[in-house]
């Protein structure tokens, strides 16, 4: 249907990668090709978000892993001596203010849908669903 409404020379392009001469081919030849291409470059697209989808979602653990490290055993440290305590929570502090005012609830909220959006699996999508709500938790703490 798309290339019925491309012009000859749009699909002459799109059936070059297909076949090397065109201009042997019968217009109905043609159309079909640049249909071929277009379903190759709509596939390729298709990965390429489910690639994202999943860079995201690895993306997301890694950041909530981190954070959880760092706001959650790096204050339970008291081997530390009280000087160095004090210092490291005051650290942990100025590190959580600072990820609310950069993980904001509308990027965080975008993360999910992306993910969600792109995923047929409900898991995945719950799982990163699930990591969002606990950086949330973390960075209101």
């Amino acid at each position: 249907a798309v290339v019925s409404t491309q012009s000859t020379g749009e699909q002459r392009e799109l059936a070059s990668w297909i076949v090397t001469d065109t201009a042997k081919c019968s217009a109905s030849e043609r159309a079909r090709y640049a249909q071929i291409r277009l379903e190759q470059l709509a596939d390729n697209k298709d990965q390429e978000l489910t690639l994202y989808t999943q860079l995201t979602e690895n993306l997301v653990y890694l950041l909530w892993r981190h954070v959880h490290h760092y706001t959650v055993h790096g204050r339970a440290d008291t081997h530390q001596p009280k000087k160095q305590l004090l210092s490291s929570q005051d650290s942990i502090k100025q590190l959580t203010r600072e990820l609310s005012h950069h993980l904001t609830d509308p990027f965080l909220k975008k993360i999910v849908d992306f993910t969600s959006s792109k995923n047929t699996s409900t898991v995945t999508s719950s799982f990163t669903s699930a990591l969002v709500r606990r950086l949330r938790k973390l960075i209101t703490v």
